[in-house]
């Protein structure tokens, strides 16, 4: 009987789920299973030695370029092992056989690689994910090692020490300052590779967020929007993946209404290949005055969550000033609204991200609501889908 448990979920694959709600079940399903499976012990030792040794194993292949080299002749010769050898010779610099051998067994040992023969392994997505420049896989793993990691071993400390206040006024409770000795945005401006892993990472999660379009109908923005004037402004837009998803939803929007604004260094180094020439990149920070007035929507994705109320009030002021005529433009916000019960572990990783990081947090909707009302809004309507991490919120001026 156990063999043929063993077996059944041995055999489940991707492709028997028609869709990707249908496929994420599927594997929160799989992770009770191994939550109910587990032992305490295991549980705890996956969590303190398994997690940092792959973490390591990860950043040393990839920091010897062989996740790049694998991904590159994996497309010539698609799923096959590889040698040690084969690997070693892939690599930029010299590394002496056995270092390499240790961390792809524990790489292979926790399923991210296949091990087929001795010092033999197969690619998996994954591993092929960290060495594509497109999916930004290898970025996420950097984001961890330059941001997450050093963050979350500080956290507990950095509470304990400030009495277990809630960390949301920056700078005066900031665990990102407590162990960088600067706050999280000026700190990534200064230091570029820790600013293009967070880029990396942000531009990756929102490829796997579903789209703002699909959670949100936009055809009532569209037809009704007046293209003699913009109607799309993505403000803190980083790479304009969300203003290229509305112009895939609508091809036929002219050139120069949908508009991306991010800091220069971002517009000027970010995502230049992704996005259509009619879209247009814009220079800005959201805390002055917004240059363009009266577009049909003011769209903020994963940025209000960064920030304590009292800065988000700031931003909000700049976009309702902007907002002209009266009742027109829209203000969209695209994050996460905390549910009372049955968050996600991704809204709860998010979260703790943010608390960790920028001293930022994910808003209830009682909170979105007050913070709203309190600059000066009111919500219209909150759009949810059962896959999205994500909610649209749509406001306009009270």
């Amino acid at each position: 009987m156990a063999t043929d448990v063993v077996s059944t979920l041995d055999a489940i694959s991707p492709s028997q789920f028609t869709s990707e709600v249908d496929r994420f079940a599927a594997k929160e399903a799989a992770r009770r299973l191994l939550a109910r499976l587990e032992t305490p012990f295991e549980q705890a030792w996956a969590i303190s030695f398994e997690v940092p040794g792959l973490f390591a194993g990860l950043q040393v292949v990839q920091d010897l370029g062989i996740w790049t080299r694998w991904t590159e002749e994996d497309k010539k010769s698609p799923g096959a092992a590889r040698r040690l050898d084969e690997l070693l010779a892939w690599a930029n610099t010299k590394c002496e056989p056995n270092l390499l051998r240790r961390f792809m067994k524990h790489i292979g040992a926790l399923y991210l690689l296949t091990e087929t023969a001795a010092d033999t392994w197969k690619p998996t997505p994954f591993s092929l994910s960290l060495g594509n420049k497109e999916t930004y896989g290898g970025e996420v793993i950097r984001a961890g090692i330059d941001h997450g990691i050093p963050c979350g071993n500080n956290l507990a400390r950095f509470l304990a020490k400030n009495k277990y206040k809630e960390p949301l006024d920056i700078p005066a409770l900031d665990n990102y300052r407590d162990v960088f000795g600067r706050d999280f945005f000026s700190y990534v401006q200064d230091h570029p590779e820790a600013g293009g892993s967070f880029q990396g990472v942000m531009t990756a999660l929102t490829y796997y967020k579903m789209p703002w379009t699909d959670v949100y109908d936009t055809r009532p923005l569209v037809s009704g929007a007046d293209l003699s004037r913009p109607l799309f402004v993505d403000v803190g837009g980083a790479q304009g993946l969300d203003a290229q998803r509305l112009l895939d939803r609508h091809p036929d929007l002219p050139s120069d209404v949908l508009i991306v604004q991010d800091l220069p260094e971002v517009i000027t180094t970010h995502g230049k290949e992704k996005l259509d020439g009619r879209i247009r990149k814009m220079a800005h920070d959201f805390f002055t005055p917004q240059p363009i007035a009266g577009a049909g929507a003011y769209f903020f994705h994963a940025v209000p969550h960064d920030w304590p109320d009292a800065d988000v009030a700031r931003m909000f002021a700049e976009i309702k000033k902007a907002m002209t005529p009266p009742g027109y433009s829209k203000l969209l916000i695209y994050e996460v609204v905390m549910p009372e019960k049955g968050a996600t572990h991704l809204q709860t990783t998010l979260d703790l991200a943010l608390m960790s990081c920028t001293s930022g947090i994910e808003r209830t909707e009682a909170a979105w609501r007050e913070l709203l009302k309190d600059t000066g809004f009111e919500i219209v309507s909150i759009s949810r889908h059962p896959r999205a991490i994500e909610s649209v919120i749509e406001a306009e001026v009270a």
